[in-house]
Parts: C-alpha cells; structure tokens; sequence
C-alpha cells in the first residue's frame, strides 16, 4: 500500500492513498475561511477522498462541507477533538490520512503541497515513519509554543530564519551537553526555533535526503494539527491507547489525545519516528472565537 502520487491515470488523484479529513466545532466562519485557501490554491482533487466530522453537525455545517466536496458525517453532542478524530478515522479506508483541524489553512500553492506530501511519504516509506507533522515551522500560526519554550530553555545555536552560513555550535560542549541531559524532553522542538536542528542535536534529530527532520516521540509530543499518518497507525496506536488509558483531567469533560498519551510516560517510552515536513503546508488560524 502507498500514498504515492499516482503515476499514469489523468482521472485518479494524484493522491490515491491518501484521504483528508477534517473535524469541526461550531466553526464555519473559520472552516469556511479554511476551506477557501484550499479550493484558492486547487488542492482538492487530490485526495482519494475528503471527509469532514462535525461535533454538533448543523445545517450549516453540512451546507459548508457540500459546498466544497467533501463527505461529512456528524454528531449531535460535542465529542471533543478525541471523539470527532476517532469518528472520522474510522471511516478512512486509505493507508494514510491527512488529519486537519477546522482552522489549519494552507500556506503554500499547489505545486508547493505536492511537493511536501510527496518528500514526506517517500520518508514515511523508507524510514517506516508512522506520523509526520505537516504544520508549517516557519509559519506555525497562533497557539505554538514548542518553539519558545526550546529557546526558553536553551541557547540557540542557529536561529530559525537567520543566516548562519559561519556559525559554529556552541562553544563549550560540556555546557551543551549538561543543558541536553537536563532539557532532554524538549530536544525535539528544536526543529521549532533552530535553522539546523541537527547542529545542536546530531544524535536526537535528523535530516533527511528529502530535506525533512526526524526525530523520536521521546523528544517531540503528540500533534492533533495537520499531521499526516499511517492510518492504522492513528486508528489502532494512537486512538487505541486514549481509549484504553484515558487521562485523569479532560478538557470540558472530554479526552485530549496528546494528554492521554502521556500518561505514565507512554508516548515518550515507545520511541517512535516522527518526522516534520519541511517547511510544513499548514498554518493555524482561528476565526470564531
């Protein structure tokens, strides 16, 4: 099974393995808004199949996702980001799934989506990378801190978006390495705040012959926001595991993924590859408030 770009056949997607979907929460100004930069830069042909579930479906709802074509399915109570994640994966039938928020705009053009998703499942092939994030390091958008916490903690070597063609690492390597031990959770948000992450971090982040970085779950939490994953990975791992061992607090009475994933530090022990596109397709922006 692949999500490779389809090679011959004009009429297929050219992403036959992959479906798109999106969850919703009384949101259409911004899915709206969402789903014009996808339709602007003529990305929705690509996908095997595009899929939308609303927490408390309502007409408009509907009316939005008909609108754009896509497949919509919905529930009459809020089921949180779990339970609307968990409802639209099940009804995936492709290998790869590229799960968005309502509020992930895109922030590239066309040829610039293809050619991420393209570089990003050649490394998910090659590598057996489960999970890879697809939100945009240099332009992450509002609630992404995994940056400025990184740089809170450590002193940049390579700052994300300077020259740094005759910077060196840092000088002192019993330094670098004590802050490391101390800081080791956070290593992975470097891709987040250094040019090179691989400077400062050569054991803990890599890059690949495609241009992407990988590193392991050990260092990098769980995303909800554009990611793009095997989907029997996220159905049958990761939805499996909240589900089985959910958090103790809930946000509003309902799970949240990344926090039941750390529970008793499982996310963390399992070491699992995780890459980041370069530069990532999707932003965050929220409109209804």
């Amino acid at each position: 099974m692949t999500g490779m770009p389809a090679a011959s056949n004009s009429d297929a997607p050219l992403f036959g393995g992959v479906t798109l979907t999106m969850i919703s929460w009384k949101a259409q100004a911004t899915i709206q808004k969402t789903l014009e930069s996808y339709e602007s830069a003529g990305i929705l042909d690509l996908f095997a199949q595009k899929r939308i579930h609303f927490n408390e479906i309502s007409p408009a709802d509907i009316a939005i996702a008909r609108r754009f074509g896509f497949d919509h399915s919905g529930s009459a109570a809020n089921t949180g980001i779990f339970g609307a994640v968990d409802a639209v994966a099940a009804q995936v039938r492709t290998p790869f799934i590229l799960s968005l928020e309502n509020d992930n705009p895109l922030v590239t053009d066309r040829a610039g989506l293809i050619a991420m998703l393209t570089s990003a499942l050649a490394d998910m092939e090659a590598r057996s990378v489960p999970a890879f994030i697809m939100r945009s390091r240099r332009e992450p958008g509002e609630q992404f801190t995994r940056g400025e916490r990184y740089a809170q903690r450590f002193n940049l070597v390579w700052p994300l978006g300077t020259d740094a063609s005759h910077r060196r690492p840092m000088a002192n390597p019993l330094l670098r390495a004590y802050e490391d031990r101390r800081r080791s959770a956070l290593r992975g948000s470097a891709i987040y705040a250094e040019e090179d992450p691989t400077r400062r971090h050569p054991r803990i982040i890599e890059k690949t012959g495609n241009g992407n970085w990988l590193t392991r779950s050990t260092y990098l939490n769980w995303s909800n926001c554009a990611v793009l994953a095997r989907t029997d990975f996220l159905r049958n791992v990761v939805l499996d595991r909240v589900r089985n061992h959910p958090a103790p607090t809930t946000i509003n009475g309902h799970q949240d993924i990344e926090a039941a994933l750390k529970v008793n530090g499982w996310w963390r022990k399992q070491g699992f590859l995780i890459g980041q596109s370069e530069p990532g397709p999707f932003t965050h922006k929220r409109l209804d408030r």
